[in-house]
């Protein structure tokens, strides 16, 4: 008598969630903080209106119609900063599934909450605000801010674990 196999259902785990359960709060908490303190200078400052805060930093209100920090002001910047950060975004989202650490996911979060931003202020305003002014430093504002930490979090968290690359990965399946 032949044995008779008995096909035995493979038990799935659960799909993980795309996003990050805290990446939702610390994108809305960065993106509303962003967007406060960009209409606080626009409501109560000048445009080029500055003031000293302590020794080394000052709150200057300035239009940057250029792309990062400035550069090639009113050289039909809009359009290559939304492409720059449409890419950006595109990239990101095509390697957030490769993120592992809660270090990938928070640089993520504020890299996107930073692009975000900066594209809501271009798209309503076809300008950023910018207002951290540290005096040797382009003026900037917390979303360049946001940016420039994630990125510098990804970057240390390759050094650290260069395996954990989502460059290195396979994708899942």
């Amino acid at each position: 008598m032949k044995k008779r196999r008995v096909k035995t259902a493979v038990k799935e785990e659960p799909r993980q969630s795309r996003f990050w359960p805290y990446g939702w709060t610390l994108f809305a908490v960065l993106l509303l903080l962003d967007q406060w303190t960009k209409w606080y200078f626009v409501s109560n400052y000048t445009a080029g209106e500055s003031h000293k805060i302590f020794p080394w930093l000052w709150f200057t209100y300035v239009q940057n119609t250029g792309t990062l920090w400035g550069l090639f002001s009113g050289a039909n910047a809009n359009i290559s900063f939304l492409w720059i950060s449409v890419i950006a975004f595109g990239l990101l989202m095509f390697f957030y599934d490769q993120f592992r650490t809660v270090l990938e996911k928070i640089s993520y979060t504020l890299i996107l909450a930073g692009l975000w931003g900066n594209l809501l202020d271009r798209g309503v305003q076809g300008f950023v605000v910018d207002f951290i002014d540290l005096g040797w430093w382009p003026v900037f504002n917390i979303a360049d801010s946001a940016i420039v930490v994630g990125i510098l979090i990804m970057l240390l968290e390759q050094f650290r674990n260069p395996a954990s690359s989502p460059a290195s990965r396979k994708p899942r399946q």
